[in-house]
Order: structure tokens, then sequence, then C-alpha cells
């Protein structure tokens, strides 16, 4: 699960005397749980849902939003303004409802999602965000006794905070495939006596890749990270996985690192490398 912070906008008043000082800027914590944190369709399975529930303590308004996102090769996301060639959306082809739900504490709803295929849809994965957004006032209070500072406004601007899965829908007969660059891999220290396992994956192939990643010294496991995706079009995902004390490597020790997409058991690529 991944959180958004929404851009907030600060009016200035102009007026003889008036002063606007700094606002207070609050977060509003989401407060909400979302499951799956993942949606994937295919031409098979063309419908989805996907279950929240306030898990806050006061009734919530949160609005549903489909918003395009672009992975970086660090795995962060940024917004899609121009998009590119290879780019495929998936608000283009997925239908969602409802838009909006208002919760109360504990409260539930099921957001049913279905990816419908026109006749003339090019082959290949498309992928946008479901983005929850919780509703907010811009400005919460103003100064009780508005006398006591004599030409001065006071503003308390709320931020909205969301939250965003990736949904994705496969046309045709899509394939992946995986390499780790040996050349890439690197240890550093990680602070508090942990080490910094680094190195590049590189995806090819027609559909995204989303797995964990592992580092084997003979049948010990000295390293593992989950949740690490390649999104098309990206062919590149730089990877570091923590090291615990009680597992330091050294260099000239050789480590198996493996890729194994979630719900495989078979690894997708795994490959052998003597540190540096």
């Amino acid at each position: 699960m991944k959180l958004l912070l929404a851009k907030s906008l600060i009016f200035l008043f102009t007026a003889s005397n008036v002063i606007v000082m700094t606002p207070t800027v609050t977060v509003v914590a989401a407060d909400l749980m979302v499951y799956p944190t993942r949606v994937v369709m295919t031409d098979r399975q063309r419908t989805s849902q996907v279950d929240i529930i306030n898990a806050g303590a006061s009734q919530a308004t949160y609005k549903i939003t489909m918003v395009r996102k672009r992975m970086t090769e660090t795995g962060d996301f940024t917004e899609v303004v121009t998009p590119e060639k290879e780019e495929k959306f998936a608000d283009e082809v997925v239908k969602y409802s409802p838009r909006q739900v208002t919760l109360l504490p504990g409260g539930g709803q099921t957001i049913r999602i279905m990816f419908k295929v026109p006749p003339d849809l090019d082959p290949g994965e498309y992928r946008s965000h479901l983005q929850f957004t919780k509703a907010a006032p811009a400005i919460t209070a103003l100064p009780e006794n508005e006398q006591e500072e004599p030409g001065v406004i006071k503003m308390n601007i709320v931020a909205n905070v969301g939250i965003s899965i990736p949904v994705i829908a496969r046309h045709g007969d899509l394939q992946a495939r995986v390499a780790i660059d040996t050349k890439s891999v690197t240890l550093k220290p990680g602070g508090e006596k942990q080490q910094l396992l680094s190195f590049t994956m590189l995806r090819s192939g027609t559909r995204s890749v989303y797995g964990d990643v592992a580092a084997y010294r003979g049948e010990e496991k000295v390293a593992e990270g989950k949740g690490f995706a390649i999104y098309t079009p990206n062919t590149v995902r730089k990877v570091a996985i923590v090291v615990p004390e009680n597992s330091r490597l050294r260099s000239g020790d050789t480590v198996r690192l493996v890729f194994t997409e979630r719900d495989e058991k078979k690894p997708l690529t795994e490959t052998a490398v003597v540190i540096p």
C-alpha cells in the first residue's frame, strides 16, 4: 500500500492593513483499509472487486477516481502529464462503481470493477491507479476571538490524503522475462550494523512483473524484499534489500539472487554472483 498528499491551495487576501499569516497545515490520515492492494484482470477474468473499510473514529466520505501514474526506476510514482507512446492506460477500458462513498466508523463498501474489451483493442497491458481520497474541508477553523489580533487573518488548511492501488487489464497473449544485471551488484553499509545489497533487474516482454526478491548464501537466506514491480513500459528496476547483522556478507561471498512472481512457486529468474 502506497499514501498520496493532495495539493493545497493557499489564497492570499490583499487589502489595506490586512496580513495573512502562514497557515497551519494539517494532514488528515486516510484511516482507510483497502483490499486487495493490486488488481489484475485478463480476457478470461474481466471482473474484480476492491473492499474498503473506514478504520477511523468518525464518518468519512471518500472520492474514488482513476488516475494515471508512471513508475520510476527506483519504484516511486509520478503523475503522467504527457503520455509516452508505449503507455497504455486502464481508465480507457475499465469501468468501476461507485465513484463516491460515505462510511460510518467500521463501515465498508465493495467497489466493483469491470474490464470492457472493445473489438479493436490492441493487445497489451493497460494500467491506471484507483485512488481513494478522503473528503475534508479546506478550512477547519478560524480564531475563536478575531478581536485578539486585529488586522490578521488566520487559516488552518487541511491536506487531503489519498491511497491508490494499481489496476491492470491484460489483453492478448502476454509474456514477460526478467534478468538480473550481475555487474550492478553492490554491497554497502546500511546503518545500525546492517548492509544494503543493491542490484538492477531488467524486464522484457509485453507485460509487467510483480513479486519478491531473495538472496541466498548456499542454502541460507541472507536477505529478502517483498513487492517489487516493473510496470510496462519500464524495462529497469533498481532494487535494494537489507542484509541483517547476523547474516552479514563479505567480499568474495557467492550469493544467489532470486526473483519470484507473487503466487508463483518457480522463480522467474535467478543468478549467482560473487560479491565484489
